[in-house]
Parts: C-alpha cells; structure tokens; sequence
C-alpha cells in the first residue's frame, strides 16, 4: 500500500451509448451494447481527508453517498478512510445521456480509494463499491480505458460485462454533442420498468446489430473511414430505435430530436444518433474549425437552442485521469 493522499483529484469522460445488442427471453446474452468515450462536457471530481463528512458543488449529495459507501466497502475489507470532503468541481446535468451518474460514481470512488493509498482499482471494485455496471460495462470499462468500447452483455445477474473490444478512436473524428434542454432520459426506476415492459428484441434484429458491430462498425473506426463508420452507426441507430419505440414513443425521444437530427444530417454530419435513451444526440464530421464553426451556428439557429446545449468535442481514448495532492 501507498503513502495515504491529502487529496486527489480523477477527471473522466462522458459516455455517448450507440445501443444495446439484445434483451428480453430470446437474447442469447442481455443487453451488451457499444459506445464511445468523450472528452467533453465530462465529470471532475476532487476528494480531501477533512474533519467531517462534506460535499460541495453540483450533484453534492450523490457524490457524498457514493464516497460513504466506498468507505464502508474498504472498511469492510480493513481499511479504514474517512472522513472525507467531495468537491464535484463539474458536471453536466443528470440523466441526458451521457453516462453522467455512472462517471460521477465511478470518479468518486476512485477519490475514495486513491485517498485510501490504493492506487487504480480493478473495474470490478469499482463496481462493487459503487453498483454500476448491472446493465451496460460502456461506461465502466470507458472510464478505466477510455475509447470505442463493446461489452458482452450479462449471462447472468453476477458480476460486470466483460469486456470485449476496446479500440482508439481516430482523434481526428469531431464529435458534434447536442443536448436539448427541458427534457430527460430514463433513468433509475424508471428505466427498470421500461425493460420490463419492452418487446423482446427480436433474434434476427440481435444478429444483424452484432453484425453490424463487428463487420461493419468496428472495421470503419479501424480503418479511419468515417462513411462506413457513419452508415453502420446510423442503422444500428435505427434498429435499436424502433425496440425502445414503445417506451419512448418513437425511434428517438422527441419530435423535437428527431427535427434535431435530421437538422445535424443535412449539414453533412456523419453517424447521428441519440445516446441511450437521450435526449443527448451525437454526429461525427472531419471538417476544419471554420466548417465546424458554421455546422454548430446552424444546428443552434435551426434548431432554437442555447449555447451550451451544443458543443464540439473528441474522443478520449485514455481512462480517467488522476491528479494526486500529499500532505
């Protein structure tokens, strides 16, 4: 064990989810799925040794949940941290999309460790001291090595998808994130009621969504050709779209980002999609910054949206990083 931390700091990705692969009875595996990991808006999360139990800054309350627990997970184990202060010094706003509760906790927890003098946990800890990972590893195993993640799905309700595919996503890709205010994806109980309820996505669709992944999707990033990559992206899109019609009332979660991405399409943006159930929506483009420039003046003219519902970024393909303060 290392020399206990005053402080540190781990700052992490946003999570974009293309889909899941399969769910209901007839799934060979539940759920599985394929992502991407963002360098921005991202989550950045500070946790001190301190006189009591405190949390400052957005999602406070969360954060400080999370690090009790991790603390009672070490304890449990002998090791004793605590107490601690846990600074969210930024976050966007929960449940859009973007994985912001899963990176927040994750973030948290790895503080929680860090100060404890265990540097870099497992993704399986992780896990276990925070319960994410249940449905999708996306997020999981992007905070751990950032990138163009695939996971196996659940065979059963024991441990974390496994990790099948992570490749480095060409930096050269921009990625165009779009986040409609005054609307939310399902989350929680929400969402568990919702897979409850779903038709069974059936076998065939499952097969061509794996197909899509590992013949078409994966090979496109690999190869650096965004059409390909864009094409792939797009009809998986819609397949997994239509399998959640019947809980979100169509392929995406509004009229209103529907309009958005066929606005994001006709400006030439490549593989626009929605991240899980939204409203967070995504394209790729390789143009310069004059041209992204005109593409996001556009897309907030066309579409009636604020400045900081829209914004340029690119992939991360490294985990979370870690900045660590000594007494």
């Amino acid at each position: 064990m290392s020399e206990r931390l005053r402080a540190v700091t781990i700052e992490t990705a946003s999570r974009l989810h293309f889909g899941l692969l399969g769910w209901g009875g007839g799934a060979p595996r539940r759920f599985g799925g394929v992502g991407l990991m963002a360098a921005a808006p991202g989550v950045e999360v500070e946790v001190e040794q301190a006189e009591t139990w405190s949390a400052e800054g957005s999602l406070a309350s969360r954060a400080l949940a999370t690090a009790r627990t991790a603390a009672a997970v070490l304890e449990a184990s002998g090791v004793v941290v605590g107490p601690l202060c846990v600074r969210v010094r930024r976050s966007p706003r929960e449940h859009v999309g973007l994985g912001v509760g899963t990176q927040l906790c994750l973030a948290t927890a790895r503080g929680v460790f860090e100060v404890a003098g265990l540097s870099n946990p497992p993704p399986e800890r992780l896990a276990e001291a925070t319960g994410r990972g249940r449905r999708s590893g996306i997020g999981l195993h992007g905070f751990a090595r950032g990138g163009l993640i695939v996971d196996g799905g659940r065979a059963t309700d024991e441990g974390i998808p496994p990790l099948l595919s992570r490749l480095e996503f060409p930096a050269d890709w921009s990625i165009l994130v779009v986040i409609p205010g005054g609307s939310r994806g399902l989350s929680g109980g929400a969402e568990s009621s919702a897979f409850a309820t779903l038709p069974p996505l059936p076998r065939a669709t499952t097969d061509r969504l794996c197909g899509l992944v590992l013949l078409e999707l994966l090979p496109a990033a690999a190869e650096r050709d965004l059409h390909a990559f864009g094409a792939a992206l797009e009809a998986m899109q819609a397949l997994v779209g239509r399998g959640f019609a019947s809980a979100q009332g169509g392929i995406y979660a509004s009229p209103r980002s529907e309009s958005i991405v066929a606005a994001m399409r006709d400006l030439g943006l490549r593989g626009v999609g929605q991240s899980s159930w939204g409203p967070a929506l995504y394209g790729f483009s390789l143009g310069d910054e004059a041209e992204r420039q005109s593409i996001r003046d556009h897309v907030l003219a066309a579409c009636d949206l604020s400045d900081e519902d829209v914004l340029w970024t690119s992939a991360r393909n490294s985990g979370a990083g870690v900045a660590t303060r000594s007494t």
